[in-house]
């Protein structure tokens, strides 16, 4: 978009114009407001394709000369809109101009400057070049994900990572292709919905809020994702002056969390809404029983109705807990009750969902499989009404109270871990503070560390690293280096080391172990485990030219293997000084060579799988001169609070 100095033009001069601008574009046309308001899509794809972003009410809008490509099929075009007044009437001039194959390969790289790499969202790029500036009658909002920091405190960046990949596949399938997500920040999201009423804005919102509350990520069972939604119609107004309101409304909704905020929605108002009644999935192949349920259950429950098996599964997939209780026949084709509950028991929902049994069948053979396969409780038809309710009722309060407690017991497991890491993470920066390294070296080598240890356990099982195996590895691998506070200062910031000098500092590594193993109150627990390894032999190398103790192979424990790797992969890329630091390119390359040393095959393979995720991991840390200089403790700890 570009300002014009208005332009003056009688009718004739207007006619001359566009009579000349006809030998280069395919259409010309001249719209007053109320062409612009009534008409709004171009004559090539008029009442076929719909228009999302109008240049024309945009050039009207801001007086000025606006353009886009837009795409029908095979075919590209240029649509060009320009203000112009004539005979002091204000008006638009639309130009449309057809596009060859090389314009449309120059889109699609285009396209691909404007994804953000991780999710597959528009990036940043993206609205400051393209939306920003737009008039559009569109939903704005912005979702910001609840406690994302505490989750990649807590679970490392990976989970981050997954998270984000995992909403943003959520929303995306939750919208139009007309509609338009971008990643905003680091955790935000700015979702544009054009040409959408404002209830329907208002019910896609809190349609997304609950999808999201919903997700799981199988791969972190304990980790739970929700969104804080701020949204405002956008009318009139160019997006850029639309997103302050929405992002007002998204820190209003923070208050709460998992809560969604517009302007016709005050923050009491969806507190109240999302405590909600809880949610009941009635099961039954018989219309005729599930009405009957769900009259009987109607004012105090929410009902969802499945009349087959696969449905059941199908919304149980997409509700998640937010399901307070299943409802379920056991006579049904296809799959019958007993299938489901099989089912939901291998994909774990029992732990957090009961299945009440309701069923004709009431032999004493079934109600035993019943109970067996994991219902919660069984009622045989005929039944009383006020049973049928008092019983789910008691169900759905139990376990509603089981995951209070559930989730009071995790906090404080959160709170405990976020304390450990903190901790390692002030040690870790008193140790590199004592050896005049960069103060960001050990939270790159955990990011890392991490990175390569998610890559490794998605190409090969043989190491059999659990979920948990890999958090503590990477929050152990912040010590790997712990031994050197024992080694004097003019041999670690030395230059040029004397062969003697070399010998000491080689020792570092059974220090750092012997620190820790001293330790007797603790040597039962596996992060120490984890840690000990790490400090005694991450210095080692496959082919046994390392040192202390020459291990070779996979005599080297893979925690120690994944964290040299991680260490020199940062040696090279992270010295503070640019000059000496080599490129990722550069660094893969003389890793792979061997030139630092012979590493685990299959590491290297995993490093180069993800050389992109390293790069962008790490391009934001702006290493910090080394430090000469004592410290104030007090001063580090509270910066790291």
């Amino acid at each position: 978009m570009s300002e014009l100095t208005e332009q003056n033009l009688t009718r004739q001069q207007a006619e001359q114009e566009m009579a000349c601008l006809r030998k280069i574009y395919a259409s010309v046309r001249l719209l007053d407001p109320k062409m612009l308001a009534e008409e709004p899509c171009y004559p090539p794809w008029k009442n076929v394709h719909p228009c999302t972003s109008c240049v024309g009410r945009e050039a009207m809008a801001g007086k000025c000369q606006c353009s886009k490509l837009e795409t029908l099929g095979s075919s590209l075009y240029q649509v060009t809109a320009r203000y112009v007044e004539v005979d002091g009437k204000p008006y638009v001039m639309e130009m449309i101009l057809p596009l060859d194959a090389s314009a449309r390969s120059t889109l699609n790289s285009n396209e691909l400057i404007y994804r953000d790499a991780l999710t597959g969202a528009y990036n940043r790029r993206f609205y400051e070049e393209e939306l920003k500036h737009k008039y559009l009658n569109a939903g704005v909002a912005m979702i910001d994900l609840d406690d994302f920091k505490l989750c990649n405190d807590t679970y490392g960046h990976s989970a981050g990572d997954a998270a984000l990949r995992l909403i943003v596949s959520i929303i995306h399938r939750r919208i139009r292709s007309t509609d338009m997500l971008v990643r905003y920040g680091g955790d935000e999201l700015l979702l544009i919905l054009p040409d959408i009423s404002a209830e329907a804005f208002v019910r896609k919102l809190k349609d997304i809020n609950k999808r999201l509350f919903a997700a799981h990520l199988p791969e972190f069972e304990k980790m739970h994702v929700s969104a804080s939604i701020g949204g405002v119609m956008a009318a009139g107004i160019p997006i850029s002056d639309a997103l302050p309101i929405a992002d007002k409304r998204m820190y209003l909704a923070k208050h709460s969390k998992n809560t969604v905020v517009t302007e016709d929605i005050a923050p009491d108002a969806v507190r109240s809404e999302n405590d909600h009644r809880p949610m009941v999935l009635i099961v039954d192949d018989s219309p005729m029983n599930r009405d009957i349920l769900s009259e009987i259950l109607c004012d105090d429950f929410e009902i969802l109705e499945a009349p087959n098996g696969p449905k059941c599964l199908e919304l149980l997939n997409a509700w998640g807990s937010d399901i307070s209780i299943v409802l379920l026949d056991i006579v049904m084709p296809d799959m019958d009750g007993f299938d489901v509950l099989s089912r939901m028991s291998t994909q774990g929902w029992l732990e957090d969902i009961p299945v009440v049994m309701i069923s004709s069948e009431d032999s004493s053979q079934t109600v035993r499989r019943a109970y067996e396969l994991g219902a919660s409780d069984y009622i045989s038809r005929p039944f009383d009404a006020r049973i049928v309710h008092r019983r789910v009722s008691n169900v759905t309060r139990l376990y509603a109270r089981q995951r209070r407690l559930s989730a009071l017991v995790s906090q404080q497991f959160y709170d405990r871990e976020k304390n450990d890491q903190m901790m390692i993470g002030i040690l870790g920066q008193v140790m590199e503070i004592h050896n005049s390294e960069s103060i960001h070296h050990i939270s790159r080598v955990q990011r890392i560390t991490s990175i390569l240890l998610e890559r490794l356990c998605q190409k090969t099982d043989i190491y059999g690293l659990s979920g948990m195996d890999r958090y503590l590895i990477t929050t152990a691998s912040s010590l790997h280096d712990i031994g050197k506070v024992a080694i004097d200062d003019r041999i670690l910031n030395a230059h040029d080391l004397t062969p003697e000098q070399t010998a000491i500092l080689h020792t570092h590594p059974i220090l750092g172990a012997q620190m820790l193993e001293n330790l007797s109150q603790y040597q039962d627990e596996p992060l120490v485990k984890f840690a000990i390894q790490i400090c005694r032999w991450h210095h080692e190398r496959w082919d046994g030219s390392g040192y202390p103790d020459g291990r070779k192979g996979d005599d080297i424990p893979i925690a120690a293997q994944v964290v040299a790797l991680a260490d020199a992969y940062d040696g090279l890329v992270g010295k503070w000084d640019k000059h000496e630091a080599l490129s990722q390119e550069e660094a893969v390359a003389e890793l792979t060579a061997g030139k630092r040393g012979a590493f685990n095959p299959l590491l290297l393979e995993c490093l180069r799988d993800v050389e992109d995720r390293l790069a962008e991991e790490t391009e934001g840390d702006t290493p910090a001169p080394p430090r000469k200089k004592g410290f104030s403790l007090t001063k580090l700890f509270l910066d790291e609070v």
